[in-house]
């Protein structure tokens, strides 16, 4: 017959992440698309911009002006044309995603 408090059973909480585990963060991806001094930066989910977005260009085109339109996209607008050129974005710039990750790092050439 068993007795009031009873036997202690330990079972480890499943709620808990083990030694070394962290959450893992859903990080955004960005692929600009260029035509003449316009850039639409499409992001693959929806993030939060809290600043400009530093588009870094090959030859150091200065930017004009940068609009959210929707959760995925952003539009941004330089003094000339910047098509065929490179450019770079870095893992600081300052895009969240709702989840609380940020942007991963990307380069390519328009």
């Amino acid at each position: 017959m068993a007795s009031y408090p009873g036997s202690k059973v330990h079972r480890p909480s499943r709620r808990k992440l083990g030694r070394g585990q962290s959450l893992q963060r859903a990080q955004a991806t960005v692929a600009p698309v260029a035509t003449l001094a316009n850039v639409a930066l499409t992001f693959d989910r929806p993030v939060v911009v809290s600043g400009t977005i530093e588009l870094n260009v090959s030859t150091g085109i200065e930017m004009l002006s940068q609009t959210q339109i929707s959760p995925t996209v952003v539009h941004q607008v330089y003094a000339s044309s910047v098509v065929g050129k490179t450019w770079r974005i870095d893992e600081s710039a300052p895009v969240r995603t709702f989840q609380g990750g940020a942007l991963a790092a990307a380069s390519g050439t328009f």
